[in-house]
């Protein structure tokens, strides 16, 4: 197995993750395809127990289970894509993600990012073929792929970061909460989503799921 720790390395302070994006503010619409985690109990329970470890950090903002997701890869903002595109995304994408089994994994260890609690798979490659899958789809469809192709990280995140702070205590309180035994998670299909964070949160509806293979 590939060596991912570079990948996944602590980083020794977090900052702010709710600055605006360019061509982001309170209003804006955004297609992209997640992995949702709604039916991941294990994942559930997981992010529970590190929640629980962290509760006077005030600099995070905890992720309820109902919006705990893994990014894979955005579409655009509503207002640049028509339905019919949109649709023809979603054709091309299914049919490129036919090829893929789905995914079994686990988690464990939470890692800290410059803004965000995360918790990386312990299989991350799984997840950067069926991005790439995503990727090729998109292109497909609209002749080009946005975002970079480089600098994938494939996660779950716990929590966000609300403001500039010193990382050590909270690693030494997530060492403090780390499971004796992974969590596991099986993944057969990957959404499509109109998102929003008006409310320093990512929030959702799922336009379809898509199945990973036939």
């Amino acid at each position: 197995m590939a060596d991912y720790s570079a990948l996944y390395a602590d980083q020794d302070t977090m900052t702010d993750h709710w600055w605006w994006r360019p061509s982001w503010h309170v209003g804006t619409r955004f297609y992209a395809w997640h992995i949702t985690q709604e039916d991941q109990a294990g994942v559930h329970d997981l992010a529970q127990r590190y929640r629980e470890a962290v509760p006077t950090f005030h600099t995070l903002d905890p992720v309820p289970d109902e919006w705990l997701h893994m990014t894979m890869q955005g579409v655009g903002h509503v207002e640049d894509i028509n339905i019919a595109a949109l649709d023809y995304v979603t054709v091309r994408v299914a049919e490129r993600l036919r090829s893929l089994a789905p995914i079994t994994t686990s988690y464990r260890r939470a890692h800290i990012s410059s803004e965000a609690l995360i918790l990386p798979p312990d299989d991350p490659a799984a997840f950067m073929e069926v991005r790439r899958a995503i990727r090729a789809g998109i292109t497909d469809a609209l002749g080009e792929c946005p975002e970079p192709e480089a600098g994938f990280r494939p996660h779950v995140s716990v929590a966000y970061s609300n403001a500039e702070t010193d990382a050590a205590p909270l690693r030494t309180a997530l060492d403090r909460a780390e499971p004796t035994t992974p969590s596991s998670a099986t993944y057969r299909q990957v959404a499509l989503i109109r998102m929003h964070r008006d409310r320093r949160m990512y929030e959702w509806d799922t336009i379809r799921a898509v199945p990973l293979g036939s």
